[in-house]
């Protein structure tokens, strides 16, 4: 397998987008680093998290270990349940286990969707040029509005190769904006053992109270794409208030009759395939 997406969650979700106004919304299920593997997918992750204060010492210094199972998934929506567990001071607390339907935009389940394509335009990666169609996708969250602009190309994976989102219509102390690029195609990870190729995707978040910055490590072979990151935040002034990292523990596929079942193979078009079959119509 060679699929991916960028990750954290809306980029993901908002990754395709109808062509045009008036068309019915479709979304590729096998785009998506959820939809497109098997019910009873599940991935198991630890994240690492402290707090630094403003003489640099670090405090509140915790981890989470988060296990994320398919429940279901058609062509429309998808549906996982979370199980979460924080460990502070040597402590283990269970949290009440959540389920969330989703549709494959990033929106909940049904939540209406505005999309505009606003024509091409190319991205630039590793030194490739990539056409993309630029689509926006907006949609009500939070009391207010989610608008994004999205670089998409149905040839490369991650598929979605740069998207600018902000949020709208909130208190300023909730308004965000975020950017959110792929910066490398094709690197080799290690994932249990074995060496996969990988993406890796920066978002930058611009917030109320400064920004934080985000580096993810992106996998098609497992179950919600993201395999590691490492994020840092900081205040107003540029010092560092929070740092995190995330760990790829486990994942795995359901079992049928005593066997796994088992994805058919997909190779991802490399970007400069992509490209010359683009500026060959």
């Amino acid at each position: 397998m060679r699929r991916s997406t960028f990750g954290p969650a809306v980029l993901a979700l908002l990754a395709s987008c109808a062509l045009a106004s008036g068309q019915e919304a479709g979304y590729p299920r096998d785009h998506h680093p959820w939809g497109r593997f098997p019910v009873g997918s599940w991935k198991f992750v630890r994240t690492s998290s402290e707090s630094i204060d403003e003489k640099g010492q670090i405090t509140n210094l915790s981890s989470t270990d988060t296990r994320a199972t398919l429940l279901s998934a058609d062509d429309a929506a998808y549906t996982l349940r979370s199980e979460i567990t924080v460990n502070i001071a040597g402590r283990r607390i269970p949290m009440t286990p959540q389920t969330v339907k989703h549709g494959y935009y990033g929106e909940p389940a049904g939540r209406p969707l505005a999309i505009k394509q606003l024509g091409e335009a190319p991205v630039t990666i590793d030194g490739k040029t990539i056409p993309c169609e630029v689509r926006q996708v907006a949609v009500d969250v939070e009391g207010g509005k989610l608008t994004s602009t999205l670089h998409y190309t149905s040839l490369v994976a991650p598929f979605v190769l740069r998207r600018e989102s902000s949020l709208e219509g909130v208190p300023e102390e909730k308004r965000n904006a975020t950017l959110v690029e792929v910066i490398a195609l094709d690197l080799p990870q290690k994932i249990k053992g074995d060496i996969k190729p990988a993406m890796y995707v920066k978002t930058t978040q611009t917030l109320p109270h400064g920004k934080k910055i985000t580096l993810e490590v992106h996998c098609d072979d497992v179950p919600g794409g993201v395999v590691a990151h490492w994020a840092s935040e900081t205040d107003s002034t540029g010092r560092v208030v929070r740092r995190s990292t995330l760990e790829l523990v486990d994942y795995g596929l359901p079992v049928v009759m005593g066997e796994p079942v088992q994805l058919t193979p997909r190779r991802a078009h490399r970007a400069a395939k992509a490209a010359r079959r683009m500026d060959g119509r």
